[in-house]
C-alpha cells in the first residue's frame, strides 16, 4: 500500500491480471462448453435442452468459471475505485454502487441459467432464456459499462492515453451487448459478447502489464 492508503501499483496490476486471466477462462469455456446450450444462434430449443441435459455437469462448470470472472471484474473495478477516489470521490463510489449491482444482477442470471435451465422443456427453457438474458446480458452490462466508464473518468490524469481510450471501447462494447439484447439480434449478440470479452482481456491484462512496471511507491502516469 502506498502512504495514502489506496492499492500500490502492485496490487492493481494483480487484480488486472486476475481478470484478464478469468475473463480468458470465461471465453474458453463458452468455446468449449456453453455455446451449444446457448439462445445466440437460433438453435432449436428442444436440441438445447437435451444439449444441457446429456452435458450437465460441463455447462455448470462453465458457469462457475464465468462466474468467478465476474466476481474478479468488480474486484478490478473496486481495486481501481479505491486507487482513484482521492481525485475523484464521487465518481468512483457510484462506479462501486453500479458495480455492485450489476453483479448481484449478472449472478442471478447466471445461476439461472446454470441451476434452472438443465432438464427443462423447449417452453420452460425459453422462459429462463428471457430471463437470464434481461439479467446477465442487458442490466449488469448496462451498469458495468456505466461503472467503467466513470471510472476511467476518475482515473484519466494516470492512465497512459492508449489504456484510457481502450477502456472507452470496453464499455462501449458492453452497450452493444446490452442493445442486442434487448432488440433480440442473437447472432450479432453471440459476436458482440466475442469482442466485448477479447477487448476487456487486452485492457484488463495490459492495464495489468502497465501497472507492473511502475516502481514501488510510485504513482502510476502517462506512458
Amino acid at each position: 500500500m502506498n502512504p495514502m492508503g489506496s492499492p500500490s501499483s502492485r496490487g492493481v496490476a494483480r487484480a488486472g491480471l486476475a481478470a484478464a486471466a478469468a475473463g480468458l477462462m470465461g471465453l474458453l469455456a463458452v468455446g468449449a462448453w456453453l455455446r451449444p446450450g446457448l439462445p445466440f444462434e437460433g438453435g432449436d430449443l428442444s436440441e438445447r435442452a437435451s444439449y444441457l441435459l446429456r452435458h450437465s455437469r460441463c455447462w455448470i462448470g462453465g458457469w462457475l468459471l464465468c462466474g468467478f470472472g465476474a466476481l474478479l471484474v468488480v474486484n478490478l473495478y473496486r481495486v481501481l475505485a479505491a486507487r482513484w477516489s482521492g481525485a475523484s470521490e464521487g465518481k468512483c463510489g457510484l462506479a462501486i454502487i453500479l458495480a455492485t449491482a450489476g453483479l448481484a444482477a449478472d449472478l442471478s442470471g447466471v445461476a439461472l441459467w446454470m441451476i434452472a435451465a438443465p432438464g427443462l422443456g423447449a417452453d420452460q427453457l425459453k422462459l429462463v432464456d428471457k430471463m437470464a438474458l434481461a439479467l446477465s446480458l442487458f442490466v449488469a452490462k448496462i451498469l458495468y459499462s456505466l461503472a467503467g466508464m466513470l471510472l476511467t473518468f476518475a482515473g484519466w490524469r494516470e492512465l497512459p492515453r492508449g489504456l484510457g481510450v481502450l477502456a472507452f471501447a470496453v464499455w462501449l462494447s458492453g452497450f452493444y451487448v446490452a442493445g442486442k439484447t434487448a432488440c433480440g439480434c442473437g447472432p450479432g449478440l453471440f459476436w458482440g459478447l466475442a469482442v466485448l470479452a477479447i477487448l476487456f482481456i487486452a485492457w484488463s491484462a495490459s492495464l495489468g502489464v502497465h501497472y507492473l512496471r511502475i516502481p514501488p511507491g510510485r504513482m502510476g502516469g502517462e506512458a
